[in-house]
């Protein structure tokens, strides 16, 4: 009984007074994409028709693995996160190209409004162990607010959001 009062509040708590409220899955890929310095990206598992975006700077993600400060979400500024839902499958090009794409649509826009970001930049070593060939980039997000007009979504849990690679030039 314990448990389905627990289920009924949690449902409770998360649904929303506009009645619009969809989160199709939030379960993304594995692999985390970047574009320029830095914008960061996964995709839905189902259909890609999700993503979640994470903006640094090269003052988080960096060729060393000196000690990084965390930073603090914003809805505006150098440190965004933001969840998109489209009405179709969304590409690399969407977030990559010069030109803002028209599609796909955006069906809902959630922003970061709280949070933290923590990023460890790890260097990756040839072979022989001689020489740095590239930095791992560890991201995690903190007490993350999500916001969408009215509604707040809360992550109480530090959130894996992934890694990446960039090679040394």
């Amino acid at each position: 009984m314990k448990k389905l009062f627990t289920l009924l509040f949690i449902s409770l708590n998360i649904s929303c007074n506009d009645g619009n409220f969809e989160i199709a899955s939030f379960e993304f890929e594995d692999t985390v994409n970047y574009c320029g310095d830095y914008l960061l990206y996964k995709l839905s598992t189902s259909g890609q028709k999700e993503t979640l975006m994470v903006t640094l700077t090269t003052q988080q993600i960096k060729d060393s693995d000196e000690l990084v400060a965390p930073v603090q979400v914003t809805p505006t500024g150098l440190f965004q996160v933001t969840y998109r839902i489209f009405d179709d499958r969304v590409t690399s090009s969407y977030f990559c190209s010069l030109v803002p794409a028209t599609e796909p649509k955006t069906v809902k826009n959630w922003v970061g409004i709280d949070g933290i970001i923590f990023v460890q930049n790890e260097p990756v070593y040839n072979d022989d162990a001689t020489e740095i060939i590239a930095y791992n980039h560890i991201i995690t997000i903190k007490d993350l607010v999500l916001e969408s007009g009215e509604n707040k979504l809360k992550f109480d849990a530090i959130y894996e959001y992934g890694e990446f690679q960039t090679p040394v030039e």
